[in-house]
């Protein structure tokens, strides 16, 4: 035998090259994604749901490989899908998001991501935790990453909003007290506040309104938003979606308690007009009682 057919089946045994006369197994698409930025250490949940549901499909639509984009606004996010530069990334949706790109329309959060939570610094919270009505919600700065749709959102209903270019931002101009507030989801602020001393958040009161966020796939892709939504259908049949949910989620909503909480709703003018939320699958009970009515 010579070395080098040798040195290939060393390698092979090693499982750095196909068995000599058997075709390597295919690697499966590449699926470039841009989820949302998480502090270091903070498990990423979009990501864990993104893997369940290609998972579930995996012996109908076979392997596949994850790779994450550079850190980028939702705008250059939608730009890089309708470009076909990325194949995935997930959005609060608007009628604009959804002209612009495949909506796969099952909300990751259950519709609990427009169920916002204050945070302040800590040394005001006695002044800002007795907001009783709107009206004083709306007299309070408060600031909110430009590219997102909740600054829209809040800025129909009445509420002057100081725009960010980034999230890590904000508690800088809570600091300085360039602003008196930011805003959150119930199931993803307490990560986040946990690892920023000197500030909390408000007991008492929140914003609401109906954001689902799902994930939006390049027009260039209808095979994975297929994929994806066969995923769904799967994951919420066998109990598996609502599992993980819970076992992330849970210990956040005990923490938000969120019915002993005063909602201050607003209304999502950007929501599109066919959002299923008669569907009561695909919301979380609170949201189904409370804000869909």
């Amino acid at each position: 035998m010579s070395v080098s057919r040798h040195r290939r089946r060393c390698l092979s045994a090693l499982g750095l090259l196909p068995a000599l006369g058997i075709a390597a197994p295919s690697a499966g698409p590449l699926i470039r994604h841009a989820l949302v930025e998480l502090p270091p250490g903070v498990p990423n949940y979009e990501l864990a749901v993104l893997r369940l549901l290609l998972d579930k499909t995996g012996a109908s639509h076979g392997p596949y490989r994850l790779a994450a984009a550079p850190a980028m606004t939702q705008s250059r996010a939608f730009l890089q899908l309708a470009a076909g530069d990325l194949e995935l990334t997930t959005s609060v949706t608007t009628t604009e998001h959804e002209a612009q790109a495949l909506a796969v329309r099952t909300c990751l959060f259950r519709g609990l991501l427009g169920i916002r939570l204050p945070i302040a610094l800590s040394r005001r919270r006695a002044e800002l935790q007795g907001v009783a009505t709107l009206e004083q919600a709306r007299r309070l700065r408060l600031a909110q990453v430009e590219s997102w749709p909740d600054t829209q959102i809040l800025k129909a209903n009445g509420w002057p909003v100081q725009a960010i270019a980034r999230r890590d931002s904000f508690p800088l101009l809570l600091e300085r007290e360039r602003i008196d507030l930011f805003a959150l989801g119930a199931i993803e602020v307490f990560p986040f506040v946990d690892a920023l001393p000197g500030l909390c958040v408000l007991d008492g009161w929140l914003i609401a309104y109906p954001a689902p966020l799902y994930f939006f796939v390049s027009p260039s892709q209808p095979e994975l938003a297929a994929r994806l939504r066969k995923g769904w259908e799967l994951a919420m049949t066998d109990g598996s979606f609502v599992a993980l949910f819970e076992q992330w989620a849970g210990p956040q909503l005990q923490r938000a308690a969120l019915n002993d909480r005063r909602w201050l709703k607003l209304h999502n003018p950007s929501l599109p007009t066919d959002t299923p939320l008669q569907d009561d699958r695909l919301w979380h009970p609170l949201v189904a009682a409370r804000l869909k009515t």
